[in-house]
């Protein structure tokens, strides 16, 4: 009884739990990413504790709120430009829809830097985007 225990645990339990701690982070299955940088053109570094949030929404109503469809929260190890991905679920993508990408960066709660014109997109054709921020108004 011992011995099926003992091979329980070396042939079962210790592979997957390697396996597990392998992966450096799983995806959702059918997930698709997008990914980018943000960058500005003042010469001003960010303090330590600035956070990024880049969303993909989807625009197409002129008159009313746009409907996020992903969201990445990063803190920004350095200075600009900042590297981004952000996963979404391809089906959320629906044809004859506009899309965007929205960022700030925020410290303490309080805008930075945001996006003052709409970066529109096409989510699924897996370019890479540059998204310019500007210095918000205090």
């Amino acid at each position: 009884m011992l011995d099926r225990i003992a091979e329980f645990f070396i042939f079962g339990l210790v592979p997957l739990v390697v396996g597990v701690f392998a992966v450096p982070e799983m995806t959702k299955a059918g997930e698709q990413t997008l990914a980018g940088e943000v960058t500005y053109r003042e010469r001003i570094a960010l303090p330590p504790d600035a956070m990024l949030v880049v969303e993909l929404v989807d625009v197409s109503l002129a008159d009313a709120p746009a409907t996020v469809i992903a969201k990445r929260r990063i803190a920004p190890a350095g200075q600009v430009s900042i590297k981004f991905e952000i996963g979404f679920d391809p089906k959320a993508i629906e044809k004859g829809r506009t899309y965007a990408l929205q960022a700030s960066i925020t410290v303490d709660g309080r805008s930075m830097f945001v996006t003052d014109a709409r970066h529109l997109i096409d989510p699924l054709d897996g370019k890479p985007q540059t998204v310019a921020v500007k210095l918000a108004a205090s």
